[in-house]
């Protein structure tokens, strides 16, 4: 039963709301039916086998939910029935406190949901904190991947100080749509997994397959870095009413991407990893590797690109670790997501 501001009667939560037991019957419904494929998904993303659950463990997790539902439903109706309200600054303060509530009981541990401070909400930027850290390992501490962090933090706090709007989501969405991002998100994890092999120093020793190990790295990681660069360039190009479609971006060539991204100050210093012209040579084939002068030569039509041996390493390396920093995206942009929220339904709490 809510309370009508309007009213010295009582407002039913009932079929009238669309908020009664049967709602609530439905979702948790739908909820169990969809668990096996979203379970399945998350686990093919990380590479893992999807982990049995018994009946028991489902059954106490759908009560669970179903119990968080039931209690929420005042939430819910008193939402609903300010739908109709004129706009006014108590509306506002009365749907973030709504808001705050349903992220409590949804999202809160049960110790933190009984303190008196849960309110405030600082726990759930802990939570999302937590969940953006970096990989561990040695090459996490390298120049290239901290730089490219720093980069890409600076990029999405540019976005997200822009005027909030529809677009970007629109972006995104579509983004994740796309069937290339499944396979991107698996080839990022296999990259990750490689990067724990890394070896610290380029061979000293000059060989065929030290050349072909570069090469296929270099064009692995050049592949990825324009899936990345195509996203990066839409989403900095991105303007209420004036974006283009993402079959526009899916379009655009490397040289295109690579234009358009060293415009923006923050994706200029990623751009400079890549030496296009290598990367189109290395399509066509190895370079012409001088053992004795430990040089390789990359040639794109009529113009060549001379690296030692040293320095194809590193170039490579560096244009890989990129990738890697790049490959944060996701978890920057949702921890910087949750602490615009929380800014936003912190306004209003009594300090």
């Amino acid at each position: 039963m809510i309370a009508d501001e309007h009213s010295d009667q009582p407002r039913a939560s009932g079929p009238e709301l669309g908020l009664d037991e049967r709602a609530v019957n439905a979702i948790v419904t739908a909820v169990e039916a969809q668990l096996p494929g979203i379970i399945n998904y998350l686990a093919d993303l990380i590479g893992r086998a999807a982990p049995r659950i018994n009946a028991g463990e489902k059954q106490r997790f759908m009560r669970g939910l179903k119990r968080k539902m039931q209690r929420l439903v005042p939430v819910f109706a008193e939402l609903e029935a300010m739908q109709g309200a004129p706009d006014s600054a108590e509306k506002t303060n009365r749907v973030k406190a709504h808001l705050r509530a349903l992220l409590i009981e949804m999202a809160a541990p049960p110790s933190i949901r009984k303190s008196p401070d849960a309110h405030r909400l600082d726990w759930f930027i802990a939570m999302a904190a937590k969940a953006a850290n970096l990989p561990r390992g040695a090459w996490t501490r390298q120049p290239p991947y901290i730089t490219a962090c720093e980069h890409l933090r600076k990029f999405l706090i540019s976005l997200y100080s822009r005027p909030p709007s529809g677009a970007m989501q629109s972006v995104l969405d579509t983004w994740f749509a796309d069937n290339d991002h499944r396979r991107y998100i698996h080839s990022v994890r296999l990259l990750t997994v490689a990067a724990g092999h890394f070896r610290p120093q380029p061979p000293q020793r000059v060989s065929d397959r030290a050349a072909v190990d570069l090469q296929n790295e270099y064009l692995r990681s050049a592949s990825m870095f324009e899936q990345q660069l195509r996203l990066f360039s839409c989403l900095a190009k991105t303007e209420p009413g004036t974006s283009k479609p993402w079959s526009y971006w899916q379009h655009q060539n490397l040289n295109n991407l690579i234009a358009m991204a060293s415009a923006h100050d923050d994706l200029r210093p990623l751009v400079s990893v890549l030496d296009r012209q290598v990367r189109n040579a290395l399509t066509h084939g190895p370079p012409i590797i001088e053992r004795a002068a430990r040089r390789c030569q990359f040639w794109d039509h009529d113009k060549c690109v001379l690296w030692n041996w040293e320095e194809y390493f590193r170039h490579t390396r560096a244009l890989t670790l990129t990738v890697l920093g790049c490959a944060n995206f996701e978890s920057f942009r949702h921890l910087i997501e949750v602490q615009c929220l929380v800014r936003f339904l912190a306004q209003g709490v009594a300090k």
